[in-house]
Parts: structure tokens; sequence; C-alpha cells
């Protein structure tokens, strides 16, 4: 079942393809938010390298958000499109937990952490289970940092199964709040980054979620309808924040 994923929340856009025999193959752009000019063209070449076409995809998985709100537009309704036209399945797959499939030697959890501006971030806390898939020790949601780190300090470890409270951060955010995650070694934290390029949103983990969330048969896959493929932005658009508060203070 070649599985097709697409990742554009992130400051560089990339495409996956997973094959019958699990392998995945990736190509990432290395231009940062080219996703509108450069998805379709990185689409056709990965496919191409492997001797196949459109046609030959049997599900499309797009990586739906937290992240760029213009970004996770154009990952969404690309996805959609695609599934519309080839009479194919779709399915969103939720961006903060495909980290934990980002470093396959790592066993600790991973906390992915995107600036989402006006002083917040996007964040949660994972980890590789068992069964292969993406365990949250602490659900993904938009908080100011501080309170990210409260969060991560109130984590009861033992619970989830994870024994040793190492964590490696990854996304954008790292550059904003950086230090400030580097304070919870004082609390007992084993706290690592992920180098710069490694730190960002891959369709290859994408993947690899999509097939595991399929595999466990879960109703948060997003269902395999187009027209339930819905982006996840976590929080009001600037643009339409603006504009609530500008008919608020209309009708006052």
């Amino acid at each position: 079942m070649p599985l097709l994923a697409i990742e554009t929340t992130g400051p560089f856009a990339s495409v996956a393809l997973m094959d019958d025999e699990g392998r995945v193959f990736e190509i990432a752009s290395d231009q940062k938010m080219n996703h509108l000019k450069g998805l379709s063209a990185m689409i056709a070449e990965l496919l191409a390298g492997k001797g196949l076409s459109l046609a030959d995809v049997d599900l499309v998985a797009a990586s739906a958000g937290p992240g760029s709100f213009t970004g996770i537009r154009i990952g969404v309704s690309t996805a959609r499109a695609l599934a519309q036209a080839l009479g194919i399945a779709a399915m969103g797959v939720p961006t903060l937990e495909s980290f934990v499939y980002h470093a396959a030697d790592y066993a600790g959890a991973v906390c992915p952490v995107f600036d989402a501006r006006r002083g917040q971030v996007y964040g949660g806390v994972f980890r590789l289970g068992e069964d292969g898939g993406a365990h949250a020790l602490l659900e993904g949601a938009a908080r100011a940092p501080e309170e990210l780190c409260r969060a991560i300090e109130g984590i009861d470890w033992g619970a989830h199964g994870a024994c040793e409270r190492e964590i490696r951060f990854f996304g954008d955010g790292i550059d904003v709040c950086g230090d400030l995650f580097s304070r919870l070694r004082a609390a007992g934290f084993g706290i690592g980054f992920a180098p710069p390029r490694s730190r960002f949103q891959k369709a290859s983990s994408v993947a690899r979620l999509a097939f595991h969330m399929l595999r466990r048969g879960s109703p948060a896959t997003g269902a395999p309808s187009c027209d339930e493929l819905l982006p996840v932005y976590m929080r009001k658009a600037e643009a339409e924040r603006k504009r609530e508060e500008a008919l608020a203070r209309q009708s006052e």
C-alpha cells in the first residue's frame, strides 16, 4: 500500500513515500517557506524516482498541525485535492506526535516546541511506545513557555512507563526558549537539543505515524475521507483574532 506523506507545517517542506515493504523515502526542500512553489515538483520527483505515478498511491497523509497557518493549509488542501482526484483515502496526522520518529536510536521523551508568537509556543511531550506508536506524556497545546516548563515538571513519568526523565527538544521554539528549557536540568531532567537542521518537521516521520495509526485503527486518524481531513491550528489566526476584536469594539 504505497503511502504518500506531506509535511508543510514547518519552515522546510518535505514529502515521503512508504512502500509495501515499509521502506520510507523522502525528499526535502532546502528553501524556507517554499511550500506552494515546490511541493508539487517534489511529489513528482519522489514518485518518478521510484518508478511510480500518483495513480499508484493508495493513501495520502498530511501533517495537519499545529505549525505555520499558511503551511498547514497548503499541505491539507493538497492532500485533499489529491485524494479527491484519485479517489483514494486521506488522513491527517498530528504534527507534534510525529517527532517520536525523528530519532530511531533515542529512547527518551521528545518535546517538539514551535514558536506560536504572541508569547506562546505549541508544545507537548511524547515517547515512542512498545507498540511502535506515539504516546503523550503531555498533550500538545498552545502555552506560554513558562507554563510548558511547569507542565513538564508536573508529568507523572512513572504512570507512563518512563523511568528516566530524559527529554530531547525539537522545533524552532528552541531558538526562542532554549535557555528556559535548559533550566529544567536543575529539576533533575536530562535535557538535550536536536541539531539545527534535524529539529524541524519531516514527512518521513509523518509517514511512519500515519502507518501506525492505520494499523492501530484509531478513530483519531482523521478518517479516510478527504472531507474529514481538516487543519489543526490549536489557536485562532492573527487576522481572525483581530477581526473578532474589531467586531466586538463596533458592537460596544
